[in-house]
């Protein structure tokens, strides 16, 4: 019969070094708290020190640092540059051994979770959580990982649910609240409640105001910027999706919709639009308005008759440089319908020439489109001027057509029509082109091939002029 002899090991699997070598183990801990509250903070310091203790206590364990997450979900892993860190260094071979308080204080979401611990494993890094006195290179270690990890998610998913409860109970109590750091107009008020804040107050009317005066959100954020005045999140540069948002803000106008988003997932914590997944509440006269509610549904009108235009005329923006290119979407071709373009042309003499050309006349490179004629940018202005001035002088008869939109559903009709009434009172010809006037009044000119413009004004008023330059 064969003997057999038992050879013992000698050298750890895991970690490659002999079992019976007496070796200090480099130590780190992990220390991370879910909110920035004070009692959690206190939690978070006590961690840190205690751990710096334990592991600087052991005559068989090297300290090696104290990695810590501060306010982090432990969710997902994408914001914990301190967990980041730390399994970077293990990875790295400087870490032989990580301390942590418990499964949960590690990762709530058991992927992740799984996945760090087998990463590590490969290594031959041993994690212990001192709470369930797991091991993780002890055999039954990734069974119990596995458990306590699911059992962690499932206490986050029952949080989450909690919270969200919460929030919708009081949304449907009509309670509003916002990110005040990041909201222009309002404080928050003792009872968390929004309270004007009357400087900034006039900076939102002032937004509003220069969108129903023609600018763009590209040129009002231009114009807030070289102003020196602050953006909603402090910055010294304004961008346009900041104006957007104030413009479409029922905010504003003393109202509140609530719910407007969600969270699709608690571990991803991702955010969606809500299109009516979810009921929303909305809130009449909540708090003080900055905005009436006439301006506000007028700009809401505006935003709408714009887009509208843009998707008829074939363009995508309006101009946000009226400083430098004012007529910009507002040449519109009498063939095709289509924008007109501007372009820097220069004659035999060496003079240059600004001149407009339907956009679609040679779209196709070499290739002739829309056969309308172009027509020179003085042309225009002349134009222009000659339209206003007719506007002005036969102010009577148009009365009847302004005082009929004054009572009309549109709103912004009657806004259109009052404003003209108060343009026009008195006023004396314009002898010169004056840009942001223009843009207060002027819809669009309309240029045919025989020579024709007709100009268009925000009130609907339109007026025939000819063009006579060959």
């Amino acid at each position: 019969m064969a003997k057999v002899t038992t050879i013992p090991a000698t050298i750890s699997r895991f970690t490659a070094t002999p079992i019976n070598e007496k070796k200090k183990r480099r130590t780190a801990a992990y220390a991370r708290v879910s909110t920035d509250s004070e009692e959690q903070l206190t939690s978070y310091s006590a961690q840190v020190d205690y751990y710096t203790n334990y592991i600087k206590s052991r005559d068989d364990w090297e300290f090696v640092s104290v990695y810590t997450d501060e306010g982090i979900t432990g969710t997902n892993t994408k914001h914990r540059e301190g967990f980041k860190r730390m399994v970077a260094d293990a990875l790295a071979g400087k870490i032989d051994l990580i301390v942590t308080k418990s499964v949960s204080r590690f990762a709530r979401n058991t992927v992740d979770s799984l996945t760090t611990v087998r990463q590590l494993k490969e290594k031959g890094v041993e994690i212990y959580f001192e709470k369930e006195n797991i091991w993780t290179l002890d055999s039954k270690g990734e069974l119990l990982i596995t458990i306590m990890s699911s059992l962690a998610q499932e206490e986050s998913r029952s949080i989450s649910e909690n919270c969200t409860w919460g929030q919708r109970k009081r949304f449907a109590d009509g309670k509003v609240t916002v990110p005040f750091k990041r909201f222009l107009g309002y404080d928050r008020g003792p009872d968390g409640n929004l309270v004007l804040n009357k400087d900034e107050a006039v900076i939102i009317r002032r937004i509003y105001s220069m969108f129903l005066q023609g600018m763009t959100p590209h040129g009002i954020a231009a114009r807030l910027t070289a102003d020196g005045i602050k953006s909603p999140g402090g910055k010294d540069k304004w961008n346009a999706g900041a104006v957007r948002s104030i413009l479409t803000n029922e905010k504003y106008k003393g109202d509140a919709l609530l719910q407007k988003s969600y969270t699709v997932d608690f571990l991803t914590k991702k955010r969606t639009q809500n299109k009516g997944e979810i009921q929303m509440f909305y809130v009449e006269d909540d708090h003080d308005a900055i905005i009436s509610k006439r301006i506000w549904e007028c700009v809401q009108l505006e935003i709408k008759r714009r887009k509208k235009y843009l998707e008829e005329h074939g363009t995508n923006s309006y101009s946000h440089r009226p400083e430098s290119n004012p007529f910009a979407s507002k040449i519109i071709c009498g063939d095709c319908n289509k924008v007109f373009a501007r372009k820097g042309w220069r004659s035999s003499t060496g003079v240059d020439r600004k001149v407009w050309q339907c956009s679609e006349r040679y779209k196709v490179k070499g290739v002739m489109g829309c056969v309308n004629r172009h027509v020179e940018e003085e042309t225009l202005i002349k134009a222009y001027l000659m339209a206003w001035n007719a506007l002005v002088e036969n102010r009577e008869d148009f009365m009847e057509q302004w005082t009929e939109q004054l009572q009309s559903e549109n709103l912004l009709e009657g806004y259109r029509a009052e404003k003209f009434i108060e343009y026009t009172d008195g006023a004396e010809p314009l002898t010169e082109m004056d840009t942001d006037f223009m843009l207060k009044t002027l819809d669009h000119i309309k240029v045919f091939e025989d020579g024709t413009l007709l100009v268009v004004f925000l009130d609907g008023t339109e007026i025939e002029c000819k063009n006579e330059e060959e």
